[in-house]
């Protein structure tokens, strides 16, 4: 008595087959498929792509609004933690390693009121305020520093 061969179903026409078969003799499909792994592979593809993109656009939308080149003129979130009540705007330049913006200036009954703006490393739109008064910084605010 010889051996019988092993049978199974295929999984898409449900036909008795050889278990050993790779293609399905009646519907011709391919059993050993690995559309799972090529969708979760495509899947991590597409993100990672849209990861790469999203991060080159926001440097240039940053770029663009704040107008400045080299990003070691952006303001860190360090550098922003640096930054003391009662220091000049020469010590806030120190510590930034640049000048900044002067988005605002008052003169007014013996007061000289600047806020200066920095822009940051974070997300587009991320910036650092600092207010000086007679050269004193009086008050700091910032939003999506790194």
């Amino acid at each position: 008595m010889g051996k019988e061969a092993k049978t199974k179903k295929c999984k898409f026409c449900q036909s008795e087959i050889n278990s050993k078969a790779k293609v399905c003799p009646v519907c011709k499909r391919n059993l050993k498929s690995h559309g799972c792994l090529a969708g979760i592979f495509s899947f991590i593809i597409v993100i990672a792509g849209i990861l790469v993109i999203g991060t080159v656009m926001n440097g240039g939308i940053q770029k663009e609004v704040s107008g400045v080149a080299d990003k070691s003129e952006y303001i860190t979130l360090d550098e922003y933690n640096q930054i003391d009540t009662g220091m000049t705007y020469e010590e806030v330049q120190k510590i930034v390693g640049s000048a900044g913006t002067i988005s605002s200036q008052v003169e007014s009954n013996g007061y000289k009121i600047i806020i200066v703006t920095w822009y940051g490393n974070g997300t587009a739109g991320s910036n650092a305020n600092v207010t000086f008064t007679n050269d004193s910084a009086t008050a700091k605010a910032q939003v999506g520093l790194k």
